[in-house]
């Protein structure tokens, strides 16, 4: 990776950092090209035995919800809202990249840098995203690049011993509990959709960035995603990531925390 992605956690609102800038955003893929990405993507749906999301790109997103219940300041979190272990997948030429967070206690977090290690992965992060968290959660960082299919399969070992094997979890239903969610989407300038109990965002940047010789999906860490966790009387916990490049970070960690934001994490996911 050139340059710098460093991620930011913060309790209403989380942020993140970027690498190399190659120009505009691209263009959203054809109807075609999704069609055959859905096809290339049905083994290695199945290595994992969960439904992915296909992005515009041709990029794919598993959302694994983790079985450990987890609050925040007494509110128990929604699966969207950091509780969950996420994976993205890209092609690359005739292989793909993966970047994956795994959700883990203190006490987890050393077997599964082992069992992440040992399938050819490498750890690229262990830590914190939110504060005020119980059980506390870290997150272990992976990236890989190969077998699409073979990472699966590693991938789904390695979330089934978390999980405690698991195979389905129920997702939550979402709830707007009085928000007014094309008010936000006005605000924020962007569609939002529903997922795990949430109302989404998730806004690539304009630049594009490289990784490894290839163009990054914005599916692959690289763009801001605010989650709104909807609560009683039209409140709501609102938990974001923000890819930043490192002129951008303290501008908006002024910016946020001028506005009573707290920010709890400040770091990369990568480490090339």
């Amino acid at each position: 990776m050139h340059g710098k992605v460093i991620k930011f956690s913060s309790l209403l609102i989380i942020l993140l950092l970027c690498m190399s800038i190659l120009g505009t955003a691209s263009a959203k893929t054809s109807d075609k090209e999704n069609v055959s990405a859905s096809d290339y993507w049905k083994p290695v749906e199945k290595a994992m035995a969960e439904k992915g999301k296909i992005s515009p790109d041709g990029a794919i997103k598993f959302t694994i919800p983790m079985t450990l219940d987890v609050t925040l300041d007494g509110i128990k979190l929604n699966p969207a809202t950091e509780r969950s272990h996420d994976f993205d997948i890209m092609k690359a030429g005739n292989k793909a990249m993966m970047v994956g967070e795994i959700g883990v206690t203190e006490k987890e977090a050393k077997n599964v840098s082992k069992m992440a290690l040992q399938s050819g992965f490498e750890v690229t992060a262990l830590h914190n995203h939110l504060l005020h968290l119980s059980p506390n959660v870290m997150w272990v960082h992976i990236y890989g690049y190969g077998d699409p299919v073979d990472m699966a399969k590693k991938i789904r070992n390695i979330t089934g011993y978390v999980n405690g094997n698991s195979s389905s979890i129920e997702g939550e239903k979402f709830q707007s509990k009085g928000i007014n969610t094309t008010e936000l989407d006005t605000i924020i300038g962007d569609k939002g959709t529903i997922e795990e109990g949430d109302y989404n965002y998730d806004i690539p940047r304009a630049d594009k960035i490289r990784m490894n010789g290839h163009v990054l999906s914005p599916t692959l860490d690289v763009s801001t995603m605010i989650n709104f966790q909807p609560l009683d009387n039209g409140s709501a916990l609102v938990v974001g990531e923000f890819a930043l490049e490192s002129s951008e970070v303290e501008p908006v960690v002024r910016i946020l925390t001028a506005n009573g934001v707290e920010v709890t994490a400040l770091h990369s996911h990568m480490l090339t």
